[in-house]
């Protein structure tokens, strides 16, 4: 295991593999703590805390006395993930992303809880416009989670990474794996105004998402203001029968 990578991450990531290549079924019983603890050459903690990511994420259950198993996933209606400016290049090729802002900061409070980290351990925050033309659309901040070879000296220098923010990650071998997001409707604040053009009142969408990676580890939390009059959402509806 890698040294720089907290051991219980690692860990998840490895019975993570041992779930989607199948060598663990649905319904299967896992190996117990001690023994997972002598097999992978860790602790009873790293082992507890791996599987409790794991049980947050849905990826195995644990029953009282009986042990922890491999969970019978179903498929949710979800659809597919897209970062916002490459979710606006799907309709819009003549996108521009402005990166306003580009800094290692300490991460807030109200972030932490969201990235699962603690308050004032390093995050990289950024701050993006999107524009159609010269027009604004949407205004984005996101704190990420630094990938474990990520210089942190070195984020100010590359803002022309940050155009496409998972492409960043993969380019950095985190793999984007899910996103939960809440939508609401707001009215226009002063900043709104000033940063995308916005009367005073007028109507905005707030969009608000947190992006895990294949693990089930959050790397992203972002809220983005968007123009209520220039925002499309389109989902494709079955009925059951």
């Amino acid at each position: 295991m890698r040294e720089s990578v907290p051991l219980y991450h690692q860990l998840k990531a490895e019975l993570l593999d041992e779930i989607e290549s199948g060598r663990w079924q649905p319904n299967q019983l896992l190996p117990s703590e001690p023994e997972l603890a002598r097999k992978f050459g860790v602790s009873r903690t790293t082992v507890r805390l791996a599987i409790g990511d794991l049980a947050a994420s849905g990826y195995v259950i644990r029953k009282q006395g009986r042990g922890t198993f491999v969970a019978q996933r179903t498929a949710p209606h979800a659809s597919r993930l897209y970062g916002f400016a490459e979710d606006l290049r799907r309709r819009h090729p003549d996108v521009d992303i402005d990166v306003l802002r580009l800094s290692v900061d300490p991460c807030p409070a109200n972030v932490a809880v969201h990235l699962q980290r603690q308050t004032g351990s390093p995050v990289i925050a950024i701050h993006r416009l999107a524009k159609l033309g010269h027009r604004p659309v949407f205004s984005e901040r996101s704190y990420l989670t630094p990938p474990y070879h990520t210089d942190s000296a070195e984020v100010e220098k590359m803002k022309h990474l940050f155009d496409h923010i998972y492409g960043f990650f993969e380019r950095n071998g985190v793999r984007v794996g899910l996103g939960t997001q809440s939508i609401r409707a707001a009215v226009a604040d002063a900043e709104d105004s000033r940063i995308l053009g916005a009367t005073l009142g007028e109507p905005v969408l707030v969009i608000v998402r947190t992006t895990q990676d294949e693990s089930g580890s959050p790397i992203e939390f972002s809220q983005v203001r968007y123009l209520g009059a220039l925002y499309e959402y389109e989902v494709n509806l079955t009925r059951e029968p």
